[in-house]
């Protein structure tokens, strides 16, 4: 009897890591999704200042290649 009691509290152990391991990747995800929203905001306001074109595709591919590192990573922690 000892046997099923130490799987259930073995068990019972691994389901509280991990609905703690979820619930820090979803607090993490969300703090990742801020800074991205932050980033797209100042990218629209500084686009709007009139920069040249050069400037402003700059901008847009690395907020676009921070937003495509950072889609995956969520993707990932997600499977």
């Amino acid at each position: 009897m000892t046997d099923i009691s130490e799987l259930i509290a073995d068990m019972k152990q691994k389901r509280d890591e991990l609905k703690l391991q979820l619930h820090l990747a979803s607090k993490e995800a969300e703090g990742e999704w801020e800074d991205l929203t932050n980033q797209w905001d100042k990218f629209l306001s500084r686009a709007q200042l009139e920069k040249s074109g050069d400037e402003i595709g700059e901008a847009a591919k690395d907020l676009g290649m921070k937003m495509k590192d950072a889609y995956e990573r969520l993707r990932k922690a997600s499977d």
